[in-house]
């Protein structure tokens, strides 16, 4: 069993300060329920660190992470990057909107993002997750969900 959680993943995902998980997908599309998977099941030990499941729409939950006054935000989503099946990558902000992350959203993720970090001066890490499938139908495929495990297990165990 690999994961894809790297040293270097887990360095910038790593909690600074006040820092906010937001996850982003569609789990009716098989692996683009990958950030749902992991938002529904990460219980942070700490009231410094917090999960929204923001879900296809992120763009209605960006006054909820400005109140937040995160120091960090993670972005997690599924997206094609050509990796393989469940590849974790970190995305450049500069390329949020193009083939990177997955296209479900009805609002660009880089407007939204971006009035986010303006008003609150956080990090923005984005995460992608290779998908498998993208088909209509529900749950992960065997590598997205082993990624999707790994990334739960970390979020979990932070102090």
């Amino acid at each position: 069993m690999s994961t894809s959680l790297t040293e270097e993943i887990k360095a910038a995902i790593a909690p600074k300060g006040r820092t906010l998980l937001i996850t982003i997908g569609n789990p009716l599309r098989a692996d683009d329920g990958v950030g749902p998977f992991v938002g529904e099941q990460v219980r942070f030990k700490s009231s410094e660190h917090s999960v929204i499941n923001a879900y296809t729409t992120p763009e209605n939950i960006a006054q909820t992470a400005i109140d937040f006054k995160p120091e960090k935000i993670i972005l997690l989503d599924a997206a094609h990057f050509g990796g393989r099946p469940g590849e974790l990558r970190l995305i450049p902000l500069e390329h949020i909107n193009q083939a990177a992350v997955i296209s479900t959203h009805s609002f660009p993720l880089s407007v939204t993002f971006s009035v986010v970090r303006e008003d609150t001066g956080a990090q923005l890490v984005a995460l992608g997750v290779e998908p498998g499938s993208m088909e209509f139908k529900e749950g992960l495929t065997p590598a997205v969900k082993e990624s999707a495990l790994s990334l739960i297990e970390y979020f979990n165990n932070i102090e």
